[in-house]
């Protein structure tokens, strides 16, 4: 298990091309050192137009990059990737058995291990309970759940050692049929920096910073989160959802973690998958759909405790489940980018309609990155090549497509997550813009929510969106060097904008 965790965040952080979110194809490295799947750069490329011009900027850095006279296939072979991706493929099989440890390198069960803790000094200020069970609904498929942490007491908890060996299991979930918690006990004083390790998962990670503290703060309500080394920090953050409480989901690709945040901003808990996870949404039972990549199953239901409530989509197997929102008849739709489609599930996570194919017009993709419902049951689709978004009805009919390929108002460039309000308003993460912008149920402009974006640091994005409760927009950026969470209000209509708080402070959002 640690060999297959250790493969897919490998898998997930280094050899995933950040156009297709897939495992690199014929990876191609560009001047600036950048890579990306040769297919995914040729449609990058002519879809812009950018082949008569001979040049583009780079999706990453932005850097101008010069065409060669033989094509995107002239640009250079990454060798050291492709060779990776080769290796971490053939080893997607059967795991090979792995050797009994020695007895003294065995994990404790829990009364021993209680035992062993107290005769030391100072004793770990959490405490694991495993309780086995035979439901597999009821087990905790892969997850470490983390409790409550208020910003003063982060520093007085050690969390457990990253690598903890768990209990060898034969279901493919951590810890086997076991509900795993962490909680912590009260400490008179935190441990000495040499008793644990420093909890850093990604060291690499460059300190967080601001451009323009000033930036994007009209309508500002909230923020929260940060990229960072800590376990706690957002790395590589993809999804955005919104629970019926008010809580905050956020998925992190880097990892495989999902944090739910209370509504002022403050960690609820830290869950991780064993499966490289997407996106996250909310259904009317206040349960998490998350997509996931893992073979037999194309998303999972979660409640938000952590617990594993199903894993369903056999029919993804030869696909990419990517976006997903729910209906309220209590089925789903899921955006598939391998495929370049949209699928329509049943109240039972059944097969219902399969909608579109690869192309550009009325009922076609080229990368339907997001998805998202109205109150009237439509479908919304954002596509991230084509530059626009669609319209079916609940049955995937077609209704209508708009904006297209540019940076004036109402147009749009790379769009991503989408959402709607109460008046069924489609608001859209502008990614390429560096803006959120709101358009009416009819496609119509309304207004920018959100812009300049790249003013709180290089090419710093929006992502994805998702409305709160009480009416706000939530909106996750992320960059190169940063990651947060943003809560605004959608109109601006206050002349005068309130501090914005911070997650140490209360905010209702």
């Amino acid at each position: 298990m640690a060999s297959s965790n250790l493969r897919s965040k490998i898998q997930e952080d280094h050899l995933t091309c950040t156009i297709c979110y897939n495992l690199f194809t014929r990876p191609k490295a560009l001047p600036c050192l950048h890579t990306f799947c040769e297919h995914c750069l040729r449609e990058y490329v002519s879809s812009r137009g950018y082949e008569t011009d001979g040049e583009f900027p780079c999706p990453i850095c932005r850097k101008t990059i010069q065409i060669p006279l033989g094509g995107i296939q002239d640009f250079t072979d990454n060798h050291i990737v492709r060779s990776l991706c080769e290796t971490v493929d053939q080893d997607n099989g059967p795991e090979k058995p792995t050797p009994k440890p020695r007895r003294s390198l065995q994990p404790k069960t829990d009364d021993a291990f209680s035992a062993s803790q107290s005769s030391q000094s100072p004793p770990p200020p959490y405490s694991m309970i495993f309780t086995g069970t035979s439901d597999h609904a009821n087990t905790t498929c892969g997850i470490i759940q983390t409790p409550a942490v208020s910003a003063t007491q982060h520093s007085q908890i050690a969390y457990p050692p990253i690598g903890f060996v768990l209990p060898d299991s034969t279901t493919g979930c951590v810890g086997g049929n076991a509900d795993l918690t962490l909680r912590p006990v009260s400490v008179t004083s935190a441990p000495s920096p040499a008793s644990y390790p420093s909890g850093s998962l990604y060291p690499s990670v460059p300190p967080f910073s601001l451009e323009s503290s000033s930036a994007c703060s009209e309508g500002l309500i909230l923020k929260f989160g940060k990229k960072g080394a800590d376990i706690t920090d957002f790395h590589k953050p993809f999804g955005l959802a919104v629970s019926k409480t008010g809580d905050f989901v956020v998925t992190d690709m880097g990892g495989n973690r999902i944090f739910i945040f209370r509504n002022d901003g403050e960690l609820k808990k830290r869950l991780t998958c064993e499966c490289p996870i997407k996106d996250v949404a909310v259904n009317d039972r206040n349960e998490l759909l998350v997509t996931v990549k893992k073979q037999g199953a194309g998303f999972r239901c979660y409640d938000l405790t952590g617990r594993c409530l199903g894993e369903h989509g056999k029919f993804s197997i030869y696909e990419e489940t990517q976006g997903i929102a729910p209906l309220l008849s209590g089925g789903l739709v899921i955006s598939e980018t391998k495929n370049h489609s949209v699928h329509i599930l049943t109240n039972q996570y059944k097969m219902s309609t399969k909608i579109g194919r690869k192309g550009k017009g009325d009922g076609y993709f080229q990368s339907p990155s997001f998805v998202a419902t109205d109150s009237k049951d439509n479908i919304i689709v954002s596509d991230e090549v084509n530059h626009y978004v669609q319209v079916f009805n609940a049955h995937g009919k077609f209704k209508l497509r708009f904006g297209s390929e540019g940076s004036r108002s109402g147009q749009l460039s790379q769009p991503k997550g989408i959402c709607t309000d109460v008046d069924n308003n489609i608001i859209i993460a502008d990614s390429g813009n560096y803006r959120v912008e709101m358009f009416s149920s009819h496609g119509q402009y309304i207004r920018t929510i959100v812009k300049e974006t790249n003013k709180l640091g290089v090419d710093v994005k929006p992502i994805n969106v998702a409305m709160t409760p009480q009416g706000n927009v939530s909106v996750l950026l992320t960059g190169p060097y940063f990651a947060e969470v943003r809560v605004y209000r959608p109109h601006h209509s206050s002349p005068a904008v309130p501090s914005v708080k911070d997650s140490t402070t209360c905010a209702v959002a």
